[in-house]
C-alpha cells in the first residue's frame, strides 16, 4: 500500500449581506455549518460538467488511532466524464457512449475548517478541484445559514518571496481576499478587512497592483500581512513577472496549494495484486482501521500546522 498525495485547502463561512428570514443561526462551532452540504449523496453541476457529492460520514477513531470524535467527515466528490468506446461486430466497429465517473477522496476537519483532498489531473487542476468543492458546498450552507462559502488553498508566503527575489521586473501584482469570518489569522489584515466589511458589506476584496516597466515594488511589512491571511487559506495571488526567456510570465498561489501524503484507502486500490495485500493485512485490524488511521494522520498533520 502506498501513500497518496492530498491538497490542502481551507474553507470560509461569510453572511450573506441580506438577511434571509428563515435562516438558522450558524452553529458555535462555525465550521459544523458545512454539514448540510455532505448529510446525503446529491447532484450538482461544476463549469456544466454532471458531479457527485457521495457517501459523506463521520471518521469515526478506532483502536491504536485516537483523534477527538466527531470531528472528521470522510466522502467523495465524483466527475462524470463521458468515454468512448468502440466494439467489433462483423464488418464494422461500433462506437458506443460510457459514463465514466472520476472519484476523489475528501476528509473535512469541521473545528480548523480544513479541507484535505486528493489530488488527481484526471479530475482537474488543484484550482478546479477548489472551485468544484465551492460549487458544491455553497447552495445548501447558503440555504440553512444564510452564509456563503469560499474554499481556498493553504500556501507558504515563503513561495511568493522565491519569486519576487528571484525575479527584477514585477508588472502585476493581484490579492483576492475573503472578508473575515472564524478563522484566526493575520490580525492586521482581519481588522482592515472587517472595517472595510463594516463600511461596504462586501463578501471579498481584489486589490491589483500595475506598473507597466516592471518597476511594481512589494513592500514586506505591508504584503507580508495579507500573504499570512491569504497563506491560511482565506484568498489567493497572482504575480506577472519578466519570464525566462523574454516576455512576461504569470504566477500564482493556485499553482503552489500545500500538500500532505496520506495512506491509499483501499477503495482507491486500482491494482488487484495491491489489493489482495491490503485484504491479507486486514485479517486482524478493526473493520474502520484504513479510516481510522487516515484521521490519526490528519490529526497530527493539523497538530504539527498549528505549532507553526
Amino acid at each position: 500500500m502506498s501513500d497518496k498525495e492530498y491538497l490542502i485547502l481551507r474553507y470560509s463561512l461569510v453572511e450573506e449581506s441580506q438577511k434571509a428570514l428563515d435562516a438558522r443561526l450558524i452553529p458555535e462551532v462555525k465550521g459544523h455549518a458545512i454539514l448540510p452540504a455532505i448529510e446525503e449523496d446529491r447532484e450538482f453541476k461544476s463549469n456544466g460538467v454532471l458531479c457527485n457529492v457521495i457517501g459523506f460520514h463521520v471518521l469515526k477513531p478506532s483502536y491504536g488511532y485516537d483523534y477527538p470524535e466527531k470531528r472528521f467527515y470522510i466522502g467523495k466528490i465524483a466527475k462524470l466524464k463521458k468515454q468512448q468506446t468502440g466494439e467489433r461486430v462483423p464488418g464494422d466497429i461500433v462506437e458506443f457512449e460510457h459514463d465514466n465517473w472520476i472519484p476523489i477522496t475528501v476528509v473535512i476537519d469541521v473545528v480548523t475548517q480544513h479541507i484535505f483532498v486528493r489530488k488527481d489531473w484526471r479530475f482537474g487542476t488543484p484550482e478546479n478541484i477548489a472551485r468544484s468543492l465551492q460549487t458544491a458546498f455553497t447552495e445548501p450552507v447558503l440555504s440553512v445559514y444564510n452564509h456563503r462559502v469560499f474554499i481556498e488553498g493553504k500556501s507558504e508566503a515563503s513561495t511568493f518571496w522565491n519569486i519576487v527575489e528571484s525575479k527584477s521586473k514585477i508588472y502585476r501584482l493581484e490579492f483576492k481576499l475573503i472578508s473575515p469570518n472564524i478563522l484566526d489569522t493575520n490580525k492586521k489584515a482581519r481588522d482592515a478587512l472587517e472595517s472595510l466589511k463594516e463600511l461596504f458589506g462586501q463578501e471579498e476584496i481584489d486589490i491589483t497592483l500595475k506598473n507597466e516597466s516592471g518597476e511594481l515594488k512589494t513592500p514586506k511589512e505591508i504584503t507580508s500581512n495579507y500573504l499570512e491571511y491569504i497563506a491560511e487559506g482565506e484568498g489567493s495571488w497572482s504575480l506577472v513577472t519578466e519570464g525566462d526567456r523574454g516576455g512576461k510570465k504569470a504566477h500564482n498561489s493556485n499553482e503552489n496549494i500545500d500538500t500532505i501524503n496520506l495512506p491509499e484507502l483501499e477503495s482507491e486500490y486500482t491494482d488487484e495484486s495491491q489489493m489482495e495485500l491490503g485484504q491479507q493485512l486486514n485479517i486482524d485490524r478493526p473493520e474502520n482501521y484504513e479510516e481510522a488511521n487516515l484521521g490519526a494522520e490528519i490529526y497530527a498533520a493539523i497538530k504539527d500546522m498549528e505549532k507553526d
